[in-house]
């Protein structure tokens, strides 16, 4: 599969954006929980895991079409 270096370029900003806001989330995650106010801790934590998952496979895969494309 060819990228091009827009769509890698998409793909590198798509995700450091989802790192961005999931690593945000981690910190109210945890503060949520050492409060004990946090409703479903189970599903929220896979849920920052997931999104976490995917930012870092996106960023991945940004990283390397720009750097093929640069070529």
């Amino acid at each position: 599969m060819k990228l091009s270096r827009r769509s890698a370029t998409i793909l590198l900003v798509i995700g450091i954006y989802m790192l961005l806001t999931w690593g945000t989330r981690v910190f109210t995650f945890l503060s949520q929980l050492r409060d004990g106010t946090l409703v479903a801790p189970a599903i929220h934590f896979s849920l920052v895991i997931i999104g976490l998952a995917i930012g870092i496979y996106l960023t991945h895969l940004g990283i390397k079409g720009r750097r093929a494309t640069r070529q």
